[in-house]
């Protein structure tokens, strides 16, 4: 193995050297970016509302998807002038990409593209494609991150990390010389047997990196093995954990072995690297430049400062495949909070998790990873574990048992688990010699493979609100005949969406008298309604079969009934 290069050879000589026989632009784009992240907040939306209307445009043109959609709709890119009009536009997701992947793809035969995918990790791979000029932006936009922690361009990483699996031998060798030219070790989190971490101890502290980038499920594994078995290792300056949820407890057990600060960095494949942690550790800075973020509440509207929402995505840098309005699935707590670093660019106070790491009780109390992570500390002796939930009443807890583990710790765990997802809930613990990381190489710690699957089981489509009542109750009054075609119960859960001005909102359902179509918001909803607002009236069940019955009916403008539409949940109409 050759000795590594010397930084500042490869910060000042090897990288610009590569980059300008590349002709890609990166350090340019990365002067670019530097500047712009100590512009004032407004300063930078002014940037990222240019860069929105540009590709907006763009899509109207040449992408089918995006332009069948402004077409039907009436709507023109120009009159989307704020995130309120922005909202107008449907949310992409992973089903959306799979049914019309060819009509989302550019018509632009001056655009370049390639194939890219998803590790997996949440289920079914995504496949989808990237826009070739994006690939120096986003080079650009991970080196100024880098720079939140110190670490510059040349500075020795050591990255554990999901290998490549679709490379071929040629591919390989002229990426192991690329990475020693940038002083890049790679370790494979494929492999994390006890044989497989000790080496990666000893090339850790012979390689001496000023950065470990990991995700943070192997990188804490690796420092709970090498503090039991009290093996040396060099203090790097920075780790970053990206690709997965942070906890509290493994931020807490890596920076007490390897002496560190942790910078936790959120991103996915399809964005790469999105919000970063700066030196404050005050929440992660989203690159608001390039991308925007929109933190979206349950009822469908902008989760408020303070509020927890679903993460949605816009690319602002591919336009080969665009990405915009992408439901990411993670969770995110809002903030208006200024940085005390100085940086412009907007703030994520934290990341809450995937909606996939809960596990779900009876009573519908949902449980995420945090107090799961806690209780694998409860008691001594837990190497590593795995939930996975097949049923609403209990659990597998897989345990992967270390010296101090007792059989006799399980009642403690099951009278804790009891505690917090109620006396019915069963558990049932297998001690095991390992458990199988999932493909990208990541750690699964939930696994909610549960039979009960929350299906739609009514709709009414195109309803239109007749009235208004805020100073009623809330609920949203229906017309009985209606409900009984749509098989909605009164007091009924029902989720209502608003296609005119893009708000989701939840009540229950009241009977109206029959015959006269009403269809009337009252309460709290009333002030998010509008009469005359176009809605849907979704209601759902918990159902173990593939199919189930699926009362989804369609009205005129007066609410009068005119027929069924389809038969099973996901049938396009």
């Amino acid at each position: 193995m050759l000795p590594p290069l010397s930084p500042a050879v490869v910060r000042h000589l090897v990288y610009p050297f590569y980059r300008g026989v590349r002709k890609d632009k990166v350090l340019s784009i990365l002067e670019e970016l530097e500047d712009n992240q100590w512009l004032s907040k407004e300063q930078i939306e002014e940037i990222q509302w240019r860069k929105l209307k540009r590709l907006l445009n763009y899509v109207s043109i040449h992408i089918p998807y995006y332009r069948d959609f402004f077409r039907k709709r009436g709507i023109k890119p120009d009159e989307i002038e704020n995130p309120t009009d922005f909202m107008k536009i449907p949310f992409l997701t992973r089903n959306v990409i799979a049914e019309n992947s060819s009509s989302l793809v550019t018509g632009d035969p001056l655009i370049q593209g390639y194939a890219s995918s998803t590790g997996g990790s949440a289920g079914d791979p995504l496949y989808f494609y990237c826009d070739l000029a994006a690939g120096p932006i986003r080079r650009a936009n991970t080196i100024r991150q880098f720079r939140y922690a110190g670490i510059d361009i040349g500075d020795r990483q050591l990255r554990l990390w999901g290998g490549h699996l679709d490379r071929t031998r040629k591919e390989g060798i002229a990426g192991r010389i690329k990475n020693y030219f940038n002083n890049i070790r790679f370790l494979s989190s494929f492999d994390m047997s006890d044989e497989a971490m000790r080496k990666y101890a000893y090339i850790e502290h012979s390689f001496k990196p000023s950065l470990i980038v990991a995700y943070p499920s192997a990188l804490a594994l690796l420092s709970n093995f090498c503090k039991r078995k009290a093996l040396k290792l060099h203090k790097p300056k920075v780790i970053i954990t990206s690709g997965e949820m942070l906890y509290p407890e493994q931020r807490e057990i890596i920076e007490e072995v390897f002496s560190a600060p942790v910078f936790n960095r959120y991103g996915s494949r399809q964005f790469s690297n999105i919000a970063s942690e700066c030196k404050q550790h005050k929440g992660l800075h989203s690159a608001s430049d390039l991308c925007v973020v929109e933190s979206i509440h349950k009822s469908g509207r902008l989760a408020k400062n303070g509020e927890m929402g679903e993460l949605v995505v816009t690319d602002l840098s591919n336009y080969y495949m665009p990405f915009i309005r992408y439901r990411t699935g993670d969770f995110a707590v809002s903030t208006d909070r200024v940085c005390g670093c100085g940086r412009g660019l907007p703030l994520l106070e934290k990341i809450e998790g995937r909606s996939f790491d809960t596990i779900r009780t009876p009573e519908g109390k949902s449980v995420g990873g945090s107090f799961w992570t806690r209780l694998s500390r409860v008691v001594p002796g837990i190497n590593r574990f795995q939930i996975e939930q097949k049923g609403l009443n209990g659990i597998n807890f897989r345990i992967v048992p270390g010296p101090e583990w007792k059989d006799d710790f399980k009642s403690v765990l099951e009278e804790k688990i009891r505690t917090n997802c109620g006396d019915n809930f069963n558990v049932t613990f297998l001690v095991v010699d390992d458990i199988p990381l999932a493909p990208s190489g990541k750690s699964r710690f939930i696994i909610p493979n549960i039979e009960e699957k929350l299906v739609i089981k009514s709709k009414i489509h195109k309803a239109n609100v007749t009235a208004v009542e805020p100073d009623l109750n809330d609920c949203l009054r229906i017309d009985k005949e209606l409900m009984e075609l749509a098989d909605i119960a009164e007091y009924e859960k029902v989720l209502i969406v608003d296609a005119t001005n893009g708000v989701r909102l939840e009540t229950f359902a009241v009977k109206s008298p029959g015959g006269k179509g009403e269809i009337v918001a009252c309460g709290a909803i009333a002030k998010q309604l509008s009469t005359g607002d176009e809605i849907g009236v979704m209601a759902f069940t918990w159902s173990r079969e593939k199919d189930c019955n699926f009362s989804n009916i369609l009205v005129d403008r007066e609410n009068k009934f005119e027929r069924y539409l389809t038969e099973l949940p996901g049938q396009k109409i």
